[in-house]
């Protein structure tokens, strides 16, 4: 398996999978794609297509952040998306039983109690999220991140193993068949959230290398004006100016500083980044799962929750903090409502 370092041929790799085409990677500058007729028609390429980063790359498509050819796919982006939902099926059986020691070891109350109560197979909501961003600062780059919530727990981002692997196991389903757990403005807040964390690690790098090219060209714009002023300065004191041809001087001073300040915002401008996203598409699945009931209590305070195991991982899925929203497998409890909070909140809680 070849990791892919190159933030082009990775945005390009995800971007052709919604876009419903095949990729495969050649090496980690290079991918080899299939794209349907209308989008290799909407780029001006072949529907058997190689894309590159490296310019020389033979018989290939050469690809940059200032190429029009990434252009055209932000617009396909723009002007496409879709929510699909699907129902993942599971042959096997879905034991309901022998859950009790794994919820022990796994999920761990730091200050209070929690008892097992029972686990049923059950159905549950998940929503692979693709979500498009637009970042622009000295040049304009497009990118997508990809995150699947867990729709009951709100829990984001989960894993959910090889449950999409075989296409055969994916039928179309009525989303109205379950009710919805959490509010769409719940959800829209989750999206927004999940996704401006992953796209912020996606431009780390970038951001970084902005920072340092704006604190350089500050630096010398400083120094630039600075010299003028101390020059101007020194010219005041060695010739004893007073009067209208101090007061002139320093005018001077005032406008080298004016103008210091005027350029200092024009670096500002050009290196601040400047990020917009959307929600491009989203499959909703209906994945079988166990849900299993535990009781927690701090105090007089009790409440019931329900933990998910998916089949696909073999996992427990983690629980989530009710302050800061992060997956957590140890948390304290509050003593008015049991309320779950992590560790790292808990002290300023």
């Amino acid at each position: 398996m070849i990791i892919i370092s190159d933030p082009i041929i990775n945005t390009l790799e995800k971007v052709v999978s919604v876009c419903d085409g095949l990729s495969e990677v050649v090496n980690e500058k290079t991918i080899q794609v299939v794209l349907p007729e209308k989008v290799a028609s909407s780029l001006g390429v072949d529907e058997e297509t190689v894309f590159s980063t490296v310019i020389d790359t033979p018989n290939s498509q050469f690809v940059s952040y200032h190429s029009e050819l990434l252009n055209k796919f932000l617009d396909i982006l723009a002007g496409v998306g879709s929510v699909t939902a699907l129902e993942v099926k599971y042959e096997s059986y879905l034991k309901a039983s022998g859950f009790e020691k794994l919820v022990t070891q796994k999920i761990v109350p730091l200050n209070g109690l929690m008892r097992y109560v029972g686990a049923e197979p059950k159905t549950t909501r998940y929503i692979f999220c693709n979500v498009a961003y637009v970042a622009e600062a000295d040049e304009k780059r497009i990118g997508m991140v990809s995150f699947i919530i867990n729709e009951f727990t709100g829990v984001a981002p989960v894993d959910i193993g090889d449950a999409l692997l075989w296409e055969s196991d994916l039928v179309p389903v009525d989303d109205c068949l379950l009710p919805e757990t959490t509010s769409d403005l719940e959800l829209s807040n989750i999206i927004e959230t999940k996704s401006a964390e992953l796209i912020k690690t996606d431009l780390e790098k970038w951001s970084a290398k902005l920072n340092r090219a704006r604190e350089r060209d500050e630096d010398r714009l400083k120094n630039y004006y600075g010299t003028i002023s101390s020059e101007i300065a020194t010219k005041i004191k060695n010739k004893n100016l007073e009067g209208e041809d101090k007061d002139k001087e320093l005018a001077r001073i005032e406008a080298t500083n004016r103008e210091l300040e005027r350029k200092l915002e024009d670096i500002k401008e050009r290196y601040t980044l400047k990020v917009s996203a959307e929600l491009y598409s989203a499959i909703v699945l209906h994945l079988p799962t166990v849900h299993i009931t535990c009781t927690l209590q701090k105090k007089k305070a009790k409440r019931d929750i329900t933990l998910v195991w998916n089949p696909f991982t073999k996992i427990l899925e983690p629980l989530r903090c009710e302050v800061t929203r992060e997956p957590i497998y140890k948390f304290y409890l509050d003593e008015k409502d049991a309320k779950i909070i992590s560790a790292k909140h808990w002290e300023s809680y």
